[in-house]
């Protein structure tokens, strides 16, 4: 790639580049607008690869939160404020059940601490998949997002673009949780998305 400039010929309509995975191509669009919104605030950053690296210091931003581990949900929260969590509705479809839960998140330390609480509840845990995606501004003006599938694959996804859709930006961390029985095919994604947007209308 480095070698660009001396292969191809000054004004050749051709263009070289790297051949992402569509995730990473995906991403990428994001860490875009993410990037322009940095521009506006004169901080310079430049995109490597699936990362966006800042130009001043070379901090990382990180897009995903990542799920937590096992020891931080079973480590006692009785030194802690827990986050005030609101419950969505409830849909069951051929021993399928759906439920959500959502609250408000201004910080990347609020959503670890967020998924850490609301995994600690009983009936979350015992969950077939718990998906989660998140959208909120921090006190710099900037939009953080990201989801996890957790084994429904685009489930995330597409819990995330629902968000945008009804543009939720006001600082929102939505898990829906599904206990698996038998399958019923697409229909899973429709429940997944009204039960998660039914505990995103309650948080205040």
């Amino acid at each position: 790639m480095k070698k660009i400039p001396k292969l191809k010929p000054k004004g050749v309509p051709i263009r070289i580049s790297n051949h992402y995975p569509e995730e990473m191509r995906e991403k990428r669009k994001r860490l875009y607008d993410l990037q322009n919104s940095y521009k506006e605030k004169n901080i310079s950053t430049t995109i490597k690869a699936d990362k966006l690296v800042s130009n001043n210091n070379g901090s990382v931003y990180c897009e995903k939160i990542a799920r937590p581990k096992t020891c931080d949900i079973l480590e006692d929260p009785s030194d802690k404020n827990p986050s005030e969590i609101h419950q969505g509705k409830q849909i069951e479809d051929n021993g399928n059940r759906f439920t959500s839960h959502a609250t408000k998140v201004s910080s990347v330390k609020q959503v670890n601490q967020v998924l850490r609480d609301i995994f600690r509840i009983s009936k979350v845990s015992s969950a077939t998949h718990n998906i989660y995606a998140y959208i909120f501004t921090n006190e710099d003006g900037v939009m953080h997002e990201g989801s996890d599938d957790d084994g429904e694959h685009g489930a995330g996804r597409a819990l995330l673009q629902k968000l945008k859709d009804r543009n939720v930006s006001n600082c929102v961390v939505v898990v829906v949780s599904r206990w698996f029985s038998g399958k019923i095919g697409a229909r899973r994604f429709r429940h997944i998305l009204e039960v998660g947007m039914s505990a995103v209308t309650s948080v205040k």
